[in-house]
């Protein structure tokens, strides 16, 4: 082969390796481009992912001390139908509200229940209606009716029901 072909050749062969290589750091740029955006989206996702990470924690946080706090309110079940009576008589005494009658109440199964006629100062008995509410045993007050005596006396029924221990 005469020098003027080899000389062709090598610039051909030369200009083909300059162009892949050309052509090889452009499509290496692009891929670095497409790399670079998906690893920001990547850190962004993350970032919020992160953040929804540490609002539930916070919200478990929340939930633990609020399950604490109730688990600190235990209410107790009365054992038998005798001090279920007993501590819903000591409250309207302890109040100043006299029960005229105390009887069973027809309940569901599983409940027991006092239905108590009442006579006393209105105001008392609210006050008996809130003691009953914080009392360490499970009571629900089914229903109440009442009317006015006079200014200041009411006159009335409860329904009061709690479970109790089998």
């Amino acid at each position: 082969m005469n020098s003027a072909k080899k000389d062709g050749l090598f610039f051909l062969i030369f200009l083909l390796i300059v162009g892949g290589l050309a052509y090889g750091q452009y499509f290496y740029i692009n891929e670095m481009k497409g790399l670079k955006t998906e690893i920001r989206e990547l850190k962004t996702r993350s970032m919020k992912l992160d953040q929804q990470a540490r609002e539930q924690m916070k919200q478990i946080d929340v939930y633990k001390r609020a399950i604490a706090q109730l688990e600190k309110y235990q209410l107790g079940i009365p054992e038998n139908e005798v001090d279920f009576y007993a501590w819903v008589q000591q409250e309207l005494t302890k109040n100043g509200v006299r029960s005229n009658v105390v009887k069973p109440a027809n309940t569901p199964a599983g409940r027991s229940g006092v239905q108590i006629d009442f006579e006393g100062p209105y105001y008392s008995f609210v006050r008996t209606l809130a003691d009953w509410r914080n009392l360490k045993v499970a009571v629900r007050v089914a229903s109440v009716a009442m009317n006015s005596v006079d200014g200041e006396n009411a006159k009335g029924v409860a329904v009061i029901q709690s479970v109790l221990k089998k």
